[in-house]
């Protein structure tokens, strides 16, 4: 499992917000909590299983909010990439409903794991 740094989210951050519709270059290097990027870090370092790794980063980001903006896109996309051959099978209203849910507290790191072990998927057999 590829071990995870903090250049590595940092990269899909700016990945994050160059995709995103508004303009938000000036934003792209703007961390508001660096000590909680390095938590991030080493707790997902330390996780082996690669659904739950990719769902403490999907919590994390999106709950603890390291980053000035695009919050919810990184931590959308660092699960994503932490999946390899895998993908989460959801629509986008459905993820995003989920991702929302998340970043408000309404769910927790369990409800999170559960919510993509039932649509974990192979991408290919």
């Amino acid at each position: 499992m590829r071990r995870i740094d903090l250049n590595y989210i940092l990269d899909i951050h700016r990945s994050a917000i160059d995709a995103g519709i508004r303009d938000e270059a000036k934003l792209r290097d703007a961390v508001r909590d660096m000590g909680t990027l390095e938590y991030i870090v080493d707790k997902a370092n330390r996780i082996r299983d690669e659904i739950k790794r990719a769902a403490f980063l999907l919590y994390s980001i999106a709950n603890y909010h390291p980053f000035v903006e695009g919050n919810k896109r990184t931590a959308l996309l660092l699960a994503e990439v932490t999946l390899k051959e895998c993908y989460i099978d959801a629509n986008g209203q459905e993820v995003n409903q989920m991702v929302r849910k998340i970043a408000a507290g309404e769910l927790d790191e369990m409800q999170t794991i559960k919510w993509i072990e039932e649509r974990y998927k192979r991408a290919f057999h």
